[in-house]
């Protein structure tokens, strides 16, 4: 008879005990795959989130100036050297080592004109790319501004979906208002508006965002610079960077490296909390898990131990039949390894199970279980690893019975 044989019998005599091995470990094994699954949601909710949000890296230019402002009031002070950023120096920003994670550069100039009277803040820019950048941006019905937007994932990343603007029709001499600035003007899409002797047309307007947008008058890049006199001038740039892992920070270095005389800075202060959420989650889950899995190790060695005692006569048959003392060891093995990997396969379905059940509570993505082979291997590698340690002493115990001393008890 094998082994293995050997191995089973006893487990199917010892059913009970076997059971409440299986569920101790089971639980401390589903607690970390369940934790691990939902922080990984988490996470890529988070980066969603941002992604949703825009840019997440912005470049101003360089300044000597320190901040004059307190809770949005600003008090005017002595101006420094101030440098502009150049429309020709953007070309850099391709050339750092992450270029692969820049979705969408969006560069503008910013300046006040004034429309039939009324002062208003201009912000100069690519349109398709303004729009494609900022993906909350609604616009009214009578707006002409057709979009056709829709979920592919991303060449560069196949986990991460972005988003993709077409913009139909779209003139040099359009402009968007925002909601504020369309009532203020008594503008509505369709309508001209006269900037310098030149006249524009209202493409669209956009629904309020509760924003800064609201009050602004957005046209095309050049035709901005041509109205403030500013040609080859940029005031700032917003780079959306494909933000799932992307190291948006060292990604700003690199910028800076480029870009002597800008300075760009990550946005992370939208994300920053969550993700502190997120990081002590995910540290009480691995801390209750480890609890878990030291309480079924015990589990194990208490109920090997246990099983050893018991079985002192049918181990010195063993040994008296021929059995050396490492076909006693190996046997012990067996039988911890047969329940630490079924106990480890359950609790690995167990904590899938958990995880499809609390996901769509933690989360605003869509929860859908994969079987990732790496995971179970890895799962099955630990419940393995921790029997094994747990059983080395009962093993080596079960080893050293004496036979005949065994015999003597039959």
């Amino acid at each position: 008879m094998r082994l293995t044989d050997i191995a089973l019998n006893n487990i199917r005599r010892r059913k009970t005990k076997i059971v409440f091995l299986v569920v101790g470990m089971m639980i401390g094994i589903a607690a970390i795959v369940s934790i691990t699954q939902i922080t990984s949601a988490l996470r890529e909710d988070v980066s969603e989130k941002l992604d949703e949000f825009g840019a997440n890296i912005i470049i101003v230019p360089r300044s000597n100036t320190l901040s004059m402002s307190y809770g949005g009031v600003s008090i005017p002070g002595a101006q420094y050297e101030v440098k502009e950023i150049a429309e020709q120096d953007l070309k850099n920003l391709y050339e750092i080592r992450n270029k692969e994670n820049l979705a969408t550069v969006s560069a503008k100039l910013l300046g006040s004109i004034q429309v039939e009277g009324t002062p208003v803040l201009l912000v100069g820019t690519d349109l398709a790319s303004e729009i494609k950048l900022k993906k909350w941006w609604e616009f009214t019905q009578e707006s002409d501004i057709h979009l056709a937007r829709e979920s592919m994932q991303s060449p560069i990343d196949s986990t991460v979906n972005t988003t993709v603007t077409q913009i139909k029709d779209l003139r040099k001499t359009d402009v968007i208002l925002g909601s504020t600035a369309s009532q203020i003007l008594g503008k509505k899409p369709g309508d001209d508006i006269v900037i310098n002797d030149t006249e524009y047309t209202v493409k669209g307007v956009l629904k309020e965002t509760g924003s800064q947008d609201d009050s602004i008058l957005f046209m095309g890049l050049s035709q901005a610079q041509t109205l403030l006199g500013k040609n080859d001038t940029i005031t700032l740039v917003e780079v959306a960077a494909i933000c799932s892992g992307c190291p948006v920070e060292e990604m700003a270095k690199q910028i800076n490296e480029k870009l002597p005389q800008a300075k760009a800075t990550p946005v992370k202060a939208v994300v920053e909390s969550r993700m502190q959420t997120i990081n002590q989650l995910a540290n009480f889950g691995y801390t209750l898990g480890a609890v878990v899995l030291v309480i079924g190790s015990l589990i194990v060695f208490t109920t090997m131990s246990s099983s050893v005692n018991e079985r002192t006569r049918e181990f010195g048959v063993l040994r008296a039949i021929g059995f050396r003392r490492s076909h006693i060891i190996r046997l012990v093995f067996t039988e911890a390894l047969i329940v630490s990997a079924t106990a480890s396969l359950l609790g690995y379905i167990l904590g899938l199970g958990a995880y499809l059940a609390a996901g769509p509570y933690l989360t605003d993505t869509s929860t859908k279980i994969e079987i990732n082979i790496v995971e179970l291997s890895l799962t099955l590698a630990l419940g393995i690893i921790i029997s094994t340690l747990a059983t080395i002493y009962p093993a080596q115990k079960a080893a050293k019975i004496d036979p005949q001393e065994a015999l003597r008890q039959i």
